[in-house]
């Protein structure tokens, strides 16, 4: 297939990697050229500009947030000057007004939303999970790529915002895990049980599953180099919040994350992992 692919940040590049080891024709773009290098030494092509993707047969994005993509997508014009028939995969996590907005501008092409879960590693390796909703034939089109990205493909429906609801609220509930596992955490090394100690216990009981690789990470206070910053995870949680609203549907809990993560960043920890949401909370318990 002939594919062209645009954003080749941390999950972008091995993403797209992915693409090529799997035989498809893969044109790149990046706004800093540099991070396709890797890409063109594998093979890709590296477009100028995001507009010269618009011959692809599909086109993936792994931008940051709706900004990004509504620069590239929208405010450029370039969704209704795609090729008749392509098709637009966007796999990164934005809002449910962004993904709408993305549909009703491809009008000659079709759009896809398929935001995923995994960190770098699982990208790497091809393991993701997709989650994918838009027009049948396009999901159909789309198999052969998902199954070099992704481990398996969860199909959600027709409406591409669906998609992206489901990325949303699971993204929610992992914030809720580095909370409470960080508070978790905090209350037993202020009691005096070591960390890994409380940790393995948890893994080895019924709640483990849930819980081992953030508190792998959070014993070996593995902040930095970030594979997914606060500032990211204040993002999934803003949009936590903002789909929460338009559905009528309070979460209360994400009003106290998100005040949580505005101090860690406020504290200088923004460029952190998402997971050092535990440290700022065991400084906060004097530890």
């Amino acid at each position: 297939m002939d594919v062209g692919f645009v954003g080749l940040g941390q999950m972008g590049r091995p993403m797209a990697a992915r693409l090529l080891q799997a035989g498809h024709t893969l044109t790149v773009y990046n706004r800093t050229r540099s991070a396709a290098q890797p890409l063109e030494k594998l093979g890709a092509k590296v477009a100028a500009t995001a507009a010269e993707l618009g011959r692809c047969e599909t086109v993936v994005t792994m931008l940051a947030d709706d900004a990004a993509v509504d620069g590239v997508w929208l405010a450029s014009g370039l969704a209704g000057r795609l090729r008749a028939g392509a098709i637009h995969v966007n796999m990164a996590t934005v809002s449910l007004d962004m993904s709408r907005r993305l549909a009703a501008a491809h009008r000659e092409s079709s759009y896809v939303a398929a935001p995923v879960f995994g960190r770098p590693a699982a990208a790497e390796q091809g393991q993701l999970d997709v989650i994918a909703a838009g027009p049948a034939d396009a999901l159909e089109r789309c198999q052969p790529l998902f199954k070099a990205m992704a481990k398996q493909v969860f199909c959600v429906g027709a409406q591409p915002e669906k998609a992206n609801a489901v990325k949303i609220a699971r993204n929610f509930l992992l914030s809720t895990i580095i909370e409470s596992l960080g508070e978790a955490m905090a209350l037993a090394r202020k009691c005096g049980v070591e960390e890994q100690a409380f940790l393995d216990i948890l893994v080895n009981t019924s709640i483990g599953a849930r819980y081992k690789g953030y508190g792998d990470l959070m014993v070996k206070q593995a902040w930095s180099p970030a594979q997914f910053s606060m500032r990211l995870g204040l993002k999934d949680i803003e949009l936590a919040l903002a789909t929460a609203a338009q559905a009528g549907c309070p979460l209360p809990s994400a009003e106290m994350i998100r005040r949580h993560i505005k101090e860690a960043i406020a504290a200088g920890r923004g460029d952190e992992d998402a997971v050092a949401l535990a440290g700022f909370l065991a400084g906060k318990a004097g530890l």
